[in-house]
């Protein structure tokens, strides 16, 4: 029995023309893998005899739901998260949202009302927390009340009855995963060389300021860092909640190319906004459109070892985050003060920076959530390790050479970050008194 997919992707496309870039790039293929239809990020597989069964909007719910996982990138976002809640919990967010337009739920799809007040991290949250809790009262594993999958089995549409576990309509959401690893592991490799082309390019002897061999240092710049280290040493647990008043930070062209750093979770697609909503019999409907995915949170350093010149640096780096991503940033001493959406730069250049204790990575590291696909450190790194592990990218501004427990370290070395704050200072100055 044959089914016309390419007709049937023509009706989703005119129904959500913001899928069109999606679609355009999918291949369809008939397979008695699958009881229903399922995806693997590249190709989306079908049972012609399910499909032929349905009415036509339900139909068109069974392709639509399998593009929203593509188009929403599910299966990257999969990663760290136990496989069957994630599969259970997008699913549910996404029928939700195809039924509240309109469309029609096929036979056995998953069905939790509830889900429409979430999104797919925090509906997954919840189920966790259900598992947690039955594991806590049977003491085995148990899956969430209603993360088993309803009447059909596994599937996002279930399954024929007596269905194995490989017809499960995700059951290749695991090797797309591993090959998308892959793809990481070479981007990693790919930065590091980027890296080390920076470094080589900063690293110019005669941009230097620092003693050439045989030239002794400065008594007071020696007596300065000696100051530094006292204090810095003194600082202990000291919070000094003042807000400092640092000046125009300015904006500058990104240290480090933030796109390839966070290609793994930065992708743009479309997705249910409010911003643009439209009523409809009485009722207020929010439109696909296309909107920046990723939240990145960010955490400031304000400790007492970090100066003005070094935070503003690290704050025109933080514009470029904001480039590629949505964006909320604190700062944090011996506490963290706060997280602040961060929507423009001029956001960035109003908001409150308070702090100038000591400093305590513990503190930093447990102020993240953990919904965020992106989270980065900004220090100078003068602290002990925290003990907790966080997958994070850390900045490091200077010669400390930490090694955090997870995470990856991307190290501004003292050379480079003087120049960097030196460029701060040279921009402000040359907005002030150029001719």
């Amino acid at each position: 029995m044959s089914f016309d997919m390419e007709g049937l992707a023509r009706k989703v496309r005119t129904r959500y023309p913001f899928f069109g870039s999606v679609i355009a790039g999918l291949e369809y293929e008939e397979s008695d893998r699958v009881a229903a239809t399922a995806g693997d990020g590249k190709t989306i597989y079908y049972n012609p005899e399910w499909l032929t069964g349905l009415v036509l909007d339900a139909q068109v719910f069974a392709l639509a739901h399998e593009v929203c996982h593509i188009a929403f990138q599910h299966v990257r976002r999969s990663r760290g998260k136990d496989p069957i809640l994630w599969k259970k919990a997008t699913d549910a967010v996404v029928n939700q949202l195809l039924k509240r337009d309109g469309l029609t739920l096929p036979p056995y799809a998953v069905d939790f009302p509830e889900a429409i007040d979430y999104d797919a991290e925090e509906y997954y949250e919840i189920l966790l927390e259900q598992k947690l809790a039955m594991d806590l009262i049977e003491g085995n594993m148990q899956r969430p009340e209603g993360a088993g999958g309803g009447e059909g089995g596994e599937g996002s549409f279930g399954s024929s009855e007596g269905a194995s576990e490989d017809e499960d309509d995700h059951s290749m959401w695991e090797e797309a995963a591993e090959q998308e690893q892959q793809e990481l592991e070479e981007k990693e490799k790919d930065l590091l060389e980027q890296l080390q082309k920076i470094q080589e390019m900063l690293e110019d002897p005669q941009d230097r300021d620092l003693p050439r061999e045989g030239q002794e240092e400065d008594p007071e710049e020696k007596a300065e860092e000696a100051l530094v280290s006292q204090k810095v040493s003194q600082a202990g647990n000291d919070v000094n909640p003042d807000t400092r008043n640092i000046g125009e930070i300015g904006s500058a062209g990104p240290v480090l190319d933030w796109r390839m750093i966070l290609r793994d979770t930065v992708n743009y697609g479309v997705d249910w906004s409010m911003e643009h909503a439209v009523l409809e019999d009485g009722i207020v409907r929010p439109i696909l459109e296309e909107c920046p995915m990723p939240e990145t949170e960010i955490v400031l350093d304000t400790s007492w070892s970090v100066d003005d010149d070094l935070l503003r640096a690290f704050l025109r780096e933080a514009k470029n985050v904001l480039q590629k991503s949505r964006v909320w940033a604190g700062c944090f001493d011996t506490v963290f003060y706060g997280f602040h959406e961060i929507r423009t730069e001029e956001d960035i250049e109003n908001m409150p920076f308070e702090g100038g204790g000591g400093t305590d990575f513990d503190t930093a590291v447990n102020a993240f959530s953990l919904r965020v696909d992106n989270r980065i450190v900004f220090t100078d790194g003068e602290a002990d390790m925290p003990q907790k592990p966080l997958d994070a990218v850390w900045m490091v501004y200077g010669d400390k050479e930490i090694d955090p427990p997870g995470g990856r370290v991307i190290r501004i070395t003292p050379e480079q970050t003087e120049r960097l704050k030196s460029h701060c200072k040279l921009e402000s100055f040359d907005n002030v008194t150029s001719r």
